[in-house]
């Protein structure tokens, strides 16, 4: 009862816990942790009826004890069978628990490649800011303006050594479009012809860190008045040209055969990844002029181009810290127009950060499970441990009085606890392997094999099987020998 009354607050405890892992960010969290009377009865009832099935087993056995053979020192007997089943437990904890390590050690070791992965864009001393929309009253003559006025006067804050605007930043959103270019005839959807693509300012790629490879970048020759040009990533050109052949020149359009020549490629730059931290899903981008307007005889089209024209982003690269800087921004935005409101500043690795939360979440989910099958393993190796040591305390004092030291004792103590582990990890590592090749398809760039992650995980539990077993092994060996032979 004292354990069911324990683990009931436990579990609010670690419900409260989990949700604070999964929603370390968020402003609102959706799930309440208040307990639910019913699940708690039927938690705290079904704890009862364990410790009863579970209480009454061994004592069923201890009703068929021949008394002869106790009053003669059955006891004194090197093999107990009495706690095989104890010691199967302790295999099946320690087959668990090395299952449960190594799936975190996998989740975990994908989770720090994702965050150390090249995104192909700076993240240091920048910014991100995530604006609402301007008014759809505003016109395009106004909006142009009102861009030119808010870069300039972002460039002039204190602190701030560029600034630039695009429709989205990276990991923000994604607009997508069919690509068609032009002479190569009309691609099929099962083609996967499609693209990404962002509006940006004069500045924006150069501010991102995306180096030229080909060509130039947009500059401000790049007007209303000048043809419409784009800068593409060399995942486009991967997936858009042969190999060898020159995507400089080339034009291409979206969404309709007859817009196949609205846009020339003037410029590549190094892939970034604008869409997916996860790397199962990176598509080739397309920059845009922020300042340039595609004429379309289509309404849709028409309306689409000048939606992309309502820009969401901001980005600075900034020379030292971001303290002190966001009200400064704030009154930037403010002062250039009211109507544009903030949604968010943040730096661009928490915007990186903040797309890894279910991964993150997972892997300190998995690990704290891990963790407590590791401590469940050790309290069962201690307690089966301790109660053999108990049982054999006569043969261990005939053990010493025939000469056994100390060192002895400990060495036949640990031998015996070890060997369930050994037995434990001989059937849960070929388990955690196969799990890993099952959820190899979430991970990044780790096999279900790791080396690192199962020496972690075999020495995790080998250090708690040590000091769990060391423990009733030194006990062991501080039995006086004359007392030993006198508990009988």
């Amino acid at each position: 009862m004292f354990g069911g009354a324990l683990g009931v607050a436990v579990a609010y405890l670690g419900v409260k816990l989990m949700i604070s892992l999964a929603f370390s960010r968020a402003h609102f969290v959706p799930i309440d942790a208040t307990p639910s009377l019913p699940v708690l009865a039927f938690a705290f009832g079904l704890s009862l009826v364990t410790g009863v099935l579970f209480g009454t087993a061994p004592a069923w056995i201890a009703t068929h004890a021949d008394p002869a053979e106790a009053l003669r020192g059955a006891s004194r007997s090197t093999h107990d069978k009495a706690s095989l089943p104890q010691k199967a437990l302790v295999v099946v904890q320690a087959a668990l628990s090395i299952v449960l390590l190594a799936g975190a050690g996998f989740l975990t070791r994908s989770l720090q490649k994702l965050e150390h992965q090249n995104m192909g864009f700076e993240t240091d001393h920048r910014v991100s800011i995530v604006l609402n929309t301007p008014p759809a009253s505003y016109s395009q003559a106004r909006l142009d303006g009102l861009y030119r006025e808010l870069q300039d006067r972002l460039s002039r804050i204190p602190g701030v050594q560029r600034a630039a605007l695009a429709l989205y930043s990276p990991l923000i959103d994604n607009w997508g479009e069919l690509v068609i270019r032009e002479g190569k005839g009309v691609p099929t959807f099962s083609d996967d012809a499609s693209s990404s693509w962002d509006r940006v300012s004069v500045g924006y790629l150069e501010l991102m860190g995306q180096h030229l490879v080909q060509g130039r970048s947009i500059t401000e020759q790049d007007t209303a008045s000048s043809r419409n040009i784009a800068v593409v990533d060399e995942e486009f050109v991967r997936k858009f040209f042969k190999k060898g052949e020159d995507p400089l020149g080339a034009h291409f359009g979206m969404d309709m055969p007859q817009y196949s020549g609205t846009y020339e490629i003037v410029g590549v730059v190094r892939s970034a990844n604008y869409t997916d931290t996860t790397g199962h899903w990176r598509r080739p981008v397309i920059f845009l002029p922020l300042a340039q307007h595609a004429r379309y005889d289509n309404p849709l089209m028409q309306w689409v181009d000048d939606r992309t024209h309502r820009i969401e982003s901001a980005v600075l690269q900034i020379r030292g810290s971001m303290t002190g800087l966001e009200p400064q921004i704030r009154r930037a935005f403010s002062e250039v127009d009211p109507n544009l409101t903030i949604v968010r500043i943040q730096t661009m690795q928490e915007q990186v950060d903040g797309t890894l939360d279910q991964q993150r979440t997972m892997a300190e989910m998995t690990g704290l499970f891990g963790v407590l099958a590791l401590a469940l393993a050790a309290i069962g190796l201690y307690g089966v441990t301790a109660y053999t040591v108990e049982r054999r305390t006569s043969e261990i004092g005939i053990r010493m009085a025939l000469g056994a030291d100390r060192a002895n004792v400990v060495r036949m103590v640990l031998r015996g606890a070890f060997l369930q582990i050994l037995i434990g990890l001989a059937i849960g590592l070929p388990i955690a392997i196969a799990c890993g090749r099952l959820i190899a398809a979430q991970l990044y760039q780790v096999k279900s094999w790791d080396p690192l992650v199962l020496f972690g995980a075999v020495f995790s539990l080998g250090l708690c099987a040590f000091l769990a077993s060391v423990i009733p092994a030194q006990r062991a060996a501080s039995i006086d020998p004359v007392k030993a032979l006198r508990t009988e």
